[in-house]
This record gives structure tokens, C-alpha cells and sequence, in this order.
């Protein structure tokens, strides 16, 4: 299980608590492939970078779900954009999961800070979620799963500004009686029931991918030229009650 941590990325960069994914995901609806080289380290944090793959490069998906670890090493990819995601690499309870992001703006395009944990890993699909829809990046999304069930009516929040135009700190509390989502300093959702929760330990993610039809009445359709990218500088994870250094330590306003 993961002990609280804060990761400030433009001065730690990617610690061995990270892992920048490397995979194709086996569902067909799922238009975007994960690559190491899509997420970059600098000065000012982590960026993921979404663009399309060029043709000469794609597989077919059944192929990539065989030999992918051959096939990515020469190169080729199974989706039609490729993007990074973030890791990391251990399992969270309770407690509360900060981030300072900026999103990425366009139609059909998803940022996301989520826990989650699934099928692949033997559990049944949990999920909490943060997510931004880049046909409006004024907007975010508060979700969760359980047993693969998400919330039959998933707010849509007005965040009071454009969360693509500079960082900004995002939240949720998760305890075992209730999810609170926060925007900065606001508390924006609260969703309560003991028998409602997830129970089980999570991994957190962070990605940047471009929705397909599946997802065309909810994001939209990326074009097939879509480029973007989506900034991330500090997650941090504290237990309850607890006092352990936090993204929000460190947000002094504009």
C-alpha cells in the first residue's frame, strides 16, 4: 500500500514511484495508445502529448493484443493517437488525492486524474474520477464506479474559469462513507452511502486520450490531425486527518 507522498514534478521529476505506461489497450473503443515517449519532463513539469499515428505505423489491434511487446519495439501501434499516461505504482485507500494540472482544450479530448483498479488486475472495476472534456474546458466531470456501475446521474461543474489556460488544483476525498470532489479551495460534489463506496485499493492515473465513437455524444470526435497536451506539476496522496505536505501547500493563487 501507498504511504502519503507529494511528487513536485518540476523539481523531483518522474521518481521510481511513477511509471509511464507502454501499452495498446485491448478494447476496441479505446482510440488512443500509451507511449513512453509522449510524456516529457522539464522545468515545468510533466507534459502529456497526444497526436496522431501515422498510418505506415499502425497494426491491426488483434496482432498488437498477441505480440505487442515486439511490436512496440519496432515501433508500431494499434490506435489511431498516441499519448502518455501516468502510473503510479502503488495501491491507495482513503485518504485524499490532489493534482495541479492544466488540461488539454478540443473536441473529443479527455483529461483525466482517476483511481482505478479492474479486470486486468483481478478485482472488479472501481473508479473514481476527475474528468475534463476539452469541447469544454470550463467543465469537469465528477464520477465513480462500482462493480463496473458508474453514478446514474455524473455531475457536470461549472469550475468558474477555462482549466486549459494555466494549472490549477483539482481533489477528491475518499472515505468510506463518502467521495468529495474539490476545485482549488471549493468544495464542488460530495456523494455519501457506505454501501455506495468503493472499498478496494486503487491505482492512480493520469491521461490525456482522444475519444472514438463510442464516446462521440459524450466528448465528441477527435479529428484525425488532433494534437494537444495536457500539463501536470504536483500530485500528492494523504490519509485522513492527516498532515502530511499537499499539491494545495503550495497554490498561492495567481
Amino acid at each position: 500500500m501507498g504511504a502519503p507522498f507529494r511528487t513536485v514534478f518540476p523539481f523531483a521529476g518522474l521518481t521510481s514511484n511513477w511509471w509511464r505506461a507502454e501499452y495498446d489497450h485491448s478494447g476496441p473503443w479505446q482510440e488512443t495508445g500509451w507511449r513512453k515517449q509522449a510524456v516529457t519532463v522539464d522545468e515545468s513539469g510533466v507534459t502529456l502529448s497526444l497526436a496522431p499515428t501515422a498510418v505506415e505505423n499502425r497494426v491491426p489491434l488483434e496482432e498488437m493484443n498477441t505480440n505487442g511487446a515486439a511490436l512496440i519495439q519496432e515501433g508500431k501501434i494499434a490506435k489511431k493517437f498516441v499519448s502518455g499516461q501516468l502510473q503510479n505504482t502503488k495501491w491507495f485507500s482513503y485518504g485524499r488525492f490532489e493534482i495541479v494540472m492544466q488540461a488539454a482544450a478540443g473536441e473529443g479530448l479527455i483529461t483525466g486524474f482517476y483511481l482505478y483498479t479492474g479486470e486486468h488486475f483481478g478485482d472488479s472495476h472501481e473508479e473514481i474520477d476527475i474528468e475534463i472534456l476539452g469541447k469544454d474546458s470550463t467543465k469537469a466531470q465528477f464520477n465513480r464506479f462500482l462493480d463496473g456501475k458508474q453514478l446514474q446521474e455524473h455531475p457536470w461543474m461549472d469550475l468558474g474559469f477555462d482549466s486549459a489556460e494555466k494549472p490549477r488544483l483539482y481533489a477528491f476525498e475518499w472515505a468510506e462513507d463518502s467521495i468529495s470532489w474539490y476545485v482549488e479551495d471549493k468544495l464542488m460534489f460530495r456523494f455519501e452511502g457506505a454501501e455506495e463506496m468503493p472499498s478496494l485499493p486503487m491505482k492512480i492515473f493520469i491521461d490525456l486520450w482522444a475519444g472514438g465513437p463510442k464516446h462521440a455524444t459524450w466528448s465528441g470526435m477527435a479529428p484525425e490531425d488532433a494534437e494537444a497536451e495536457m500539463l501536470v506539476q504536483c500530485v500528492s496522496y494523504s490519509l485522513p486527518g492527516g498532515d502530511t505536505p499537499t499539491c494545495g501547500d503550495l497554490m498561492t493563487g495567481d
